[in-house]
């Protein structure tokens, strides 16, 4: 059956304040905050805009409304149907008509929102004077009308036909990652653990490639540049091959010194300057996941600097790992562990899928 397309509608401009109310934020600092489990939305650009997790409550309390960055990430737009506080760099944007609350409809208008990005920037906010100025592109029931209406209709289906369709292909590729083994071990505190010197677990060196950002051919690839970003498993951007440069192989842990970040890469790449690589045979994605959560806690005891983690610092540390009978790290009990955990959440995804 033939999808919805874009190109088959007629578009128009809409002033944002014609299609929204537009309601402020409040200010809340980090020393007023209260821990609970109410999401406040400061102005970033990933979490869906969600910063912290508050108990605290104000007049931007609000749901089932856009959440728009006028300053910090400026543009970026997220949809709430959650109960939630406000940061005040963050405008709440909510349908006039009160007959329109699909999400759908949010979404397909939050990224109608985010296409103006590129006009504003940290010294040209994003403030309620402008947003009431800037119009967005819509489709509309009927261009020609005295008083053209926005198609909601249209929106709403737009939205709901490609979730559909993705969580179909979602749903097939988790059913065939439900094949991954889920073995019956013991817990964690049941297991006998040991402190291993970094170094007697894996090779550490520095990467093959470190590549200076600014002499980087950014050509688009298919090769992740990985970086000391804590962000997207350490990957910059994906960049074309660099011929004056060797990558690195896959299937290691890669240390990002400075940043104290740590990720498992899968395939060849390309690093920046100061990422130090961590090899050894039996590592793979699940043993790799086991490890994850352990060296970046053995991290957290450096600090940016002359603090950081350096190679020579690196080797000398220790972790602490499950045993075998050998009293050496148990690399099937990790792979089977994590291969548990993985099959038991994907599940979970599945079962909140349907």
């Amino acid at each position: 059956m033939k999808m919805l397309n874009l190109k088959d509608r007629d578009w128009l401009p809409f002033p944002l304040n014609n299609i929204f109310v537009i309601k402020a934020g409040k200010r809340l600092t980090k020393a007023d905050m209260s821990h609970g489990k109410r999401p406040f939305i400061g102005a970033t650009d990933s979490n869906n805009g969600i910063t912290n997790f508050v108990s605290n409550t104000n007049k931007s309390l609000d749901k089932d409304v856009l959440g728009v960055n006028y300053n910090g990430s400026v543009v970026e737009t997220f949809y709430h149907p959650y109960e939630c506080v406000f940061s005040d760099d963050v405008k709440r944007l909510r349908i006039k008509d009160a007959s329109i609350n699909s999400r759908f409809v949010y979404i397909f208008l939050k990224t109608a929102i985010v296409q103006q990005k590129e006009k504003y920037a940290y010294g040209y906010k994003f403030n309620e004077q402008r947003m009431n100025k800037q119009s967005i592109l819509l489709p509309v029931v009927d261009v020609n009308a005295s008083e053209p209406i926005p198609d909601w209709r249209f929106m709403n289906d737009y939205i709901a036909e490609r979730e559909q369709n993705f969580v179909a292909r979602y749903s097939q590729h988790i059913g065939s990652l439900l094949k991954v083994e889920d073995a019956n071990i013991h817990a964690h505190k049941q297991k006998e653990w040991y402190e291993f010197p970094l170094s007697c677990v894996f090779d550490i060196a520095s990467t093959s490639s470190s590549i200076d950002k600014i002499n980087l051919v950014k050509d688009r690839g298919d090769y992740p540049y990985i970086t000391r970003t804590e962000r997207n498993n350490g990957v910059d951007s994906f960049v074309c091959e660099q011929t004056n440069y060797v990558r690195d192989k896959g299937n290691c842990i890669t240390v990002g010194l400075d940043t104290q970040t740590a990720f498992y890469q899968a395939n060849e790449f390309y690093t920046g300057q100061n990422i130090q690589v961590l090899r050894n045979e039996r590592l793979n994605t699940y043993t790799a996941n086991f490890i994850l959560p352990l060296l970046r806690n053995l991290l957290t005891i450096f600090n940016w600097g002359s603090s950081g983690a350096t190679l020579t610092r690196l080797r000398r540390s220790k972790i602490m790992l499950p045993i075998d009978d050998k009293k050496h790290p148990d690399w099937d009990y990790m792979e089977k562990c994590s291969k548990g955990i993985t099959r038991r959440q994907l599940e979970k995804y599945l079962n909140y899928k349907t």
